[in-house]
């Protein structure tokens, strides 16, 4: 009983001191478009001024909070008739100062929209005026789930035309070699607040397969419901993962003799099978295997051990770039007469991938080459990845040294084999 009592403590949580900064969070994808006639600015006068208020109607962003939730933004215009007195704005903790005209002051600044905070105008210390900005209902296209849940299949049940973006990050919990994942989910939501919670954005932590029940208040209709969030989590989270994979390829061979070939075997359909492992140290660095071998006639195999370690991330983190500095062994024989090749190469590489690609969850496209470092060996490897769980690989490796000659090329599919640690 005490330990269900601790697993209900994790599954529902707010943070204080979580606030979004909209100035500083990086720009995020825009999934959701708003237009001008979206939004209802209301301005809450408290004394007799001339006051105004747009919103610019090109300035609709989506910023990425904590790396996991996409909450908008706008710039909001005020215009207020100049006074002797210098008024003042004060929104989320921060207070801005208005330009001055001739006869008017004016200001501009960045507005949240899901946390309905409004901004408030005071002078000398006395509040002028309240300004917010609603976001009109609509029959569609309300509740967004981020891309860091597409591998948990989250659902929401109890959402009626509310807005609601909410985004998840998975923690590593437990011991080496027997670690467990945490997710944890936040939210947000423009329409709904959590009964005897603190400001949004809310948080939620899975420990199983088990709903998250959330008692919730809608702001406008003052109407008090329950949301169910559901959530898939495996029961481990590993660090190696392994994948195989096999298809047709030509592999063509040369012998030369004073840039003149001797002897050649080209082989239009070939046998090839491959071998991959990825052993995560962390969520951008990772150490990489590989091993490709083609024979037909002759034997060539390529193997190798790379750090990869992530960079260069662009496109709301869906792109990103990885160094492969590492060590290769190649193998080869031409025929069973010729002289054996057995070695270490140095080649170098660099890799890119597209998550989520054409918008389809967990869908990537991914790419690399390596190329030789030293001047005696000429090396190239060149490849081109799609899919999700099983993927098809373009490749090219291109090999030379001495009078020896391999080039090999085609498409293969691989498949996840298994995970360990």
């Amino acid at each position: 009983m005490l330990k269900l009592f601790k697993v209900i403590l994790l599954l529902f949580y707010s943070f204080n001191g979580l606030a979004i900064d909209l100035i500083h969070s990086p720009i995020g994808e825009t999934r959701i478009d708003f237009k001008p006639q979206d939004y209802k600015i209301i301005i809450k006068k408290y004394a007799n001024d001339n006051i105004k208020s747009i919103v610019d109607s090109q300035s609709l962003e989506w910023i990425r909070f904590n790396e996991t939730l996409l909450v908008p933004r706008v710039r909001v215009k005020i215009r207020i008739k100049k006074t002797k007195f210098h008024k003042t704005i004060n929104y989320k903790e921060r207070s801005y100062n208005f330009q001055e005209s001739q006869n008017y002051s004016y200001a501009e600044l960045y507005y949240s929209l899901y946390e309905q905070k409004p901004i408030v105008i005071t002078d000398q210390e006395k509040k002028v005026a309240e300004i917010s900005i609603e976001i009109k209902p609509r029959k569609k296209n309300t509740l967004l789930v981020d891309y860091t849940c597409s591998r948990n299949q989250i659902e929401i049940k109890g959402i009626e035309n509310e807005y609601l973006s909410i985004g998840c990050i998975t923690r590593r919990i437990g011991n080496f070699g027997k670690e467990k994942p945490m997710l944890e989910v936040s939210w947000i939501s423009p329409d709904l607040k959590v009964l005897n919670a603190q400001d949004p954005p809310y948080y939620s932590a899975f420990l199983n397969n088990l709903p998250i029940k959330v008692e919730v208040l809608n702001i406008k209709t003052k109407k008090i419901k329950t949301l169910e969030i559901f959530a898939k989590i495996p029961k481990r989270l590993h660090r190696l993962f392994t994948a195989y994979g096999f298809g047709p390829y030509s592999l063509h061979t040369k012998i030369l003799k004073d840039q003149e070939v001797i002897k050649q075997k080209k082989v239009d359909i070939a046998p090839a099978l491959f071998l991959y492992a990825n052993y995560k140290i962390s969520e951008t660095t990772s150490i990489r295997g590989f091993n490709a071998a083609m024979f037909q006639e002759s034997v060539f195999d390529n193997a190798g051990m790379y750090l990869g370690s992530d960079f260069g991330f662009s496109l709301d983190n869906r792109f990103y770039m990885t160094t492969l500095l590492g060590v290769q062994y190649l193998y080869f024989q031409f025929d069973k007469d010729s002289s054996q090749i057995s070695e270490a190469i140095f080649p170098q590489g660099l890799e890119f991938m597209y998550r989520h690609a054409f918008d389809i969850p967990n869908y990537i496209i991914s790419g690399g080459f390596f190329v030789s470092t030293s001047e005696t060996i000429d090396y190239e490897n060149v490849w081109l990845r799609w899919g999700k769980n099983y993927f098809w690989e373009l490749n090219l490796i291109s090999w030379g040294k001495d009078e020896f000659q391999a080039t090999t090329w085609g498409l293969s599919v691989g498949f996840p084999f298994k995970g360990f640690l």
